[in-house]
């Protein structure tokens, strides 16, 4: 006889780091529109899998993957889930959460920006379910060359009985030319330099109330920030990175648009997880924000305080280009910024949802419920 499941949220199964099932021909298309690159550029598309995800589960894995074959500097870059065929999967249907790039260089032992005491290597690309590409403004490119030694580290969600087979597929457009600007990741987040950096918001304040986290970082190197996304989760209202030696102005705000109420993503049942903004603003300038060794950055996370959210998280991902000749001091503004939104209509603040208790059997299809069986206890 078959035992029942309680389902609370999806069942996760963890894989330790390895190297994936790739396409084994190198595929190049231009650049897709979201990368703003040049046209003329090359789009160099790797697919990763195939990969099967039953029933209400989560797939967890750290995979060794393949850098572009050419040595240039990435200006755009995304990820996504597609089926055989390469048609995007809908994440109704199947669901990246989060996925993040890591680049150790040609001998493996290059160490983050942000937390370089820890065994990840360099974290220079990630995204979750907004599905945000890397973006940089003109003349600035992340350095590329084929020794690189890159992971992925990424999870996908099953939220529905059938089981699916998919691929996580990863496009990169380089620019060859010497004369780019480089620029070196700072991860900034709220829960700094853990495996998990997530924290949760306890509810139960009243109607329009939010609840904030900050921290504050010093820059190990001067340069120009020129550019910054953000990473959050269901129920947050924003990410702000701002400077407080300079009065706390403001640098950049990374605001969170979600799914519009018809968005099948919240038709889901059992919803076993609050879904997340379907995308957050970016942040880009071509001449950058001055920054000086040692400057502070304050970034702040602001969630909705009426009703609980679990494992949430604010994370600033901060483009630097090092410019040893920036000096201390509050350096004007930069002239030539832009913030790149949403290319949908969608809803600027968190949607209430309520999260279901389930029953599963292992098979078929979970039943929502509304309390387990038997006593609470204290």
């Amino acid at each position: 006889m078959r035992s029942l499941v309680l389902l609370a949220g999806l069942t996760a199964l963890v894989l330790p780091a390895q190297a994936a099932a790739q396409l084994p021909t190198q595929v190049t298309t231009p650049p897709p529109p979201a990368h703003r690159s040049d046209p003329s550029l090359t789009t160099h598309v790797f697919r990763v899998g195939p990969f099967s995800i039953g029933g209400y589960q989560t797939l967890r894995r750290t995979d060794v993957v393949t850098p572009p074959p050419v040595a240039g500097s990435i200006v755009g870059m995304d990820v996504r889930i597609v089926d055989a065929s390469g048609v995007e999967v809908p994440q109704a249907q199947l669901m990246l959460h989060h996925d993040v790039f890591t680049n150790g260089g040609a001998d493996d032992s290059r160490a983050d920006g942000a937390c370089p005491l820890r065994a990840v290597r360099e974290r220079f690309y990630g995204t979750s379910e907004e599905l945000r590409p890397l973006t940089l403004p003109r003349g600035y490119g992340y350095p590329t060359t084929p020794a690189d030694r890159w992971k992925m580290i990424w999870m996908a969600m099953n939220h529905s009985a059938e089981r699916r087979e998919a691929y996580v597929e990863y496009r990169v457009t380089v620019d060859p030319s010497p004369g780019l600007i480089p620029v070196k990741p700072y991860w900034l987040s709220v829960v700094p330099c853990v495996s998990d950096p997530q924290y949760t918001v306890p509810g139960g304040g009243a109607t329009g109330s939010v609840h904030k986290r900050s921290l504050t970082f010093a820059m190990p190197e001067a340069g120009r920030i020129v550019a910054i996304g953000g990473h959050l989760h269901g129920g947050s209202y924003s990410l702000v990175t701002s400077q407080p030696a300079c009065g706390n102005r403001t640098l950049a705000v990374s605001d969170p648009v979600y799914g519009g109420a018809d968005d099948p993503l919240y038709a889901v049942r059992p919803l076993l997880h609050e879904p997340d903004p379907k995308r957050i603003s970016w942040n880009q300038w071509s001449d950058g924000w001055a920054i000086a060794k040692g400057d502070r950055l304050k970034v702040t996370a602001t969630y909705d305080a009426t009703r609980p959210h679990m494992r949430v998280m604010g994370i600033a991902h901060v483009y630097l280009a090092p410019d040893q000749s920036v000096q201390p001091g509050c350096s004007a503004p930069p002239a030539g910024g832009e913030t790149l939104g949403p290319d949908f209509s969608g809803r600027d603040d968190p949607p209430g949802v309520l999260l279901t208790l389930a029953r599963w059997r292992g098979f078929g299809v979970a039943t929502p419920i509304e309390r387990p069986p038997g006593r609470f206890v204290g």
